[in-house]
């Protein structure tokens, strides 16, 4: 059986669509709310040096943002927030598909495939370690962790677009 985060990938894997031709898609029940890619894509123009202390910041507001029983949002708001990085992840993907050729882009769905089935094994044990009434939520903001982890690292693998210098330069006709 193919656990639920990993569908996505696995999908990409069996479909004759290209790796870069995949639309991102959330994982199933989660709305990604466009305030909180905005948020993200703020802190994240801090530079690579600030990109880890991003993770996070959404799911701990949300979960602040609740007020009463905060054990009981910790697995919305981390599944809320891991949307978004999801979003980039599949990003990143794509991108990186897009200068591979057919054998190394199933190499890299292979590899991502693999990692997905790596944290959900990881993430449901560290879950059953937690105190009863915290395994949802725990496990949700290590899936949260892992799968911001691997967008940053994606998205920093990416080639950099350089600035473009004109060959000339611009000239006023009247």
């Amino acid at each position: 059986m193919i656990p639920l985060n990993v569908l996505p990938v696995f999908l990409l894997m069996v479909s004759a669509t290209p790796l870069w031709a995949q639309a991102p898609a959330p994982p199933p029940g989660s709305a990604v709310l466009a305030s909180d890619r905005a948020q993200l894509a703020t802190c994240l123009r801090e530079g690579r040096i600030a990109a880890p202390s991003c993770i996070g910041m959404i799911a701990v507001a949300c979960v602040r943002a609740v007020g009463v029983d905060q054990r009981a949002a910790e697995a919305g708001c981390a599944r809320r927030e891991e949307a978004v990085w999801r979003e980039r992840l599949l990003l990143a993907l794509r991108l990186k598909g897009r200068s591979l050729d057919a054998g190394q882009r199933n190499r890299v769905v292979a590899l991502q495939v693999a990692w997905e089935s790596f944290v959900a094994q990881k993430c449901a044990f560290y879950g059953t370690t937690q105190r009863e009434g915290w395994q949802l939520g725990r496990q949700a903001g290590c899936e949260l962790r892992e799968v911001a982890n691997r967008a940053i690292e994606l998205e920093w693998s990416l080639p950099q677009a350089q600035p473009r210098q004109p060959q000339e330069p611009p000239r006023i006709i009247r």
